[in-house]
This record gives C-alpha cells, structure tokens and sequence, in this order.
C-alpha cells in the first residue's frame, strides 16, 4: 500500500526553507563564484521546492532535499552560460558538490568558531571586517572613508585575517573538532 506523505503548511515550508537559506547560499557560493549569479540560483531554489512541496516527506529533512534543487540549478546556470573557462566543469562542480556535503560538519563549526572569534575583536576592528566583506566595500573605498592609505588598510586587514585564523584553529583544537 502506497502512503502519500503529508502535506505541510505554506508556514512550515517558510520556516524550513528560511532555516536553510543562508547554508543554500554558502553551498552556491562553493559551486558558482560570482555572488550576483549565486544569488539568483538561491532566488530560483526558493521557487522550485515550493513547487514540488507534494512531492516532499515533511518527515525527513528539509536541508537536503533543498540542497538537491540548489545543485541542479548550479549545474543548470553553468549550462546556460556557455562560456568556456569563465565557470568549472560540470565534473568539477559535482566533484565540489559533493566534498562540499562532506565537509559541511567541518565548515559548520569553523563558522561557530569565527563567531566567537569575532565577538573578541574591538569594536573599530569587527567593523572593518563587516565594511570590507559584509557591504563588500572595496579597500581604496574603506581607505578613503578612513583617511588612511590602502597599504595600511590592507596590512590591517591582513593582521585582522592572521588573528581570526589563529584564534579559530586555536578554539576548533580546544574542542577538539580538528
């Protein structure tokens, strides 16, 4: 006997879908390196579960079942590009998919880790961190804005990077998850 599995609420799909999207972007992020273009694969996945929602078993996880839609769709905006050399492989996409999946416990805690790394930043030195790659203001820009040469700026930036990298490989071997 076939069982239909149940039909979830426009709710309950909004909630697990807003639970993944961040890790739906940094999983595109990994397989297409222009964020525009990363950006509207997500915007596409959005759609696409929602019209296969009779299709999904609200009993198993949401994540990859998304994830599955977010991969055709890379492979799919690599196609359409046709661009030779400008995007990886179809191969090399999958091959990153996958390593993408099985690292993503790994990734998960150096994303926690950096949170707590950053929480320790003074408060000057958290901002040029989320001016530079949060806002993705270019260094001469910050430079500019701060009445500083973008050497210094970029020589900060490195400093900043160097203390962030420490601190979560420090913090990840603590917990012993490295």
């Amino acid at each position: 006997m076939h069982v239909m599995p149940q039909e979830f609420s426009s709710e309950d799909f909004a909630a697990r879908y807003s639970a993944c999207h961040l890790n739906l972007l940094r999983y595109v992020l990994t397989l297409l390196p222009d964020r525009s273009q990363a950006e509207d694969v997500v915007q596409e996945v959005a759609r696409l579960p929602w019209q296969k929602r009779h299709d999904y078993d609200p009993a198993k996880p949401f994540w990859p079942w998304a994830r599955a839609f977010a991969r055709f769709e890379v492979l799919l905006a690599i196609r359409r590009q046709n661009v030779r050399g400008k995007y990886f492989s179809e191969q090399l996409i999958e091959q990153l998919a996958e390593e993408r999946v099985a690292n993503e416990e790994q990734l998960s805690a150096q994303r926690e880790a950096l949170a707590g790394c950053l929480q320790k930043l003074d408060e000057p030195s958290r901002e040029l961190l989320m001016l530079r790659y949060g806002r993705e203001i270019s260094v001469q820009e910050l430079a500019q804005q701060q009445g500083k040469s973008a050497n210094a700026l970029y020589l900060s930036l490195h400093r900043l990077r160097q203390m962030l990298s420490d601190c979560v490989n420090r913090t990840l071997r603590m917990e012993g998850r490295v």
